[in-house]
């Protein structure tokens, strides 16, 4: 079984919504389902320089300042065959919608803060968001 460290980032705006990714079907991870920006971390990178890397191919945003929140193995997921570590940074953006870029997925989307839970969450995603939402004003 191949290991592999991964790196998201959980980024939210000045009114608190959270960005989201809303997943193709074509995804081998999480297919359809709303998710973290993020990716493989690359040989020789950390994972926060990962996270920052995957940041803005995904989404065309940088923000200046990361924060880990959240590191640990990926739940558990069928028809995902790897053993996965997971960091998740938090930082914050001035940015609005109509500057993110769609790099990957169907859609990359700000959710209002009280309604990111009434999405398909994929794994991690479903995992971390509440752990963000319990430490509001923690973004910054």
């Amino acid at each position: 079984m191949a290991t592999y460290d991964a790196a998201l980032v959980l980024l939210g705006d000045s009114s608190e919504a959270v960005l989201l990714q809303h997943r193709d079907d074509q995804s081998l991870v999480s297919p359809n389902q709303w998710s973290l920006p993020g990716g493989h971390v690359e040989l020789g990178e950390t994972p926060e320089q990962a996270a920052h890397r995957e940041l803005f191919r995904e989404t065309g945003l940088t923000t200046s300042e990361l924060r880990a929140l959240w590191s640990g193995p990926w739940p558990y997921e069928a028809g995902f065959p790897h053993t996965l570590t997971v960091h998740v940074f938090r930082g914050r953006t001035d940015a609005r919608q109509q500057g993110v870029v769609v790099g990957e997925g169907r859609a990359m989307v700000f959710v209002p803060r009280d309604e990111v839970l009434d999405r398909d969450l994929a794994v991690t995603t479903a995992v971390v968001l509440p752990l963000h939402l319990g430490s509001a004003g923690e973004t910054d």
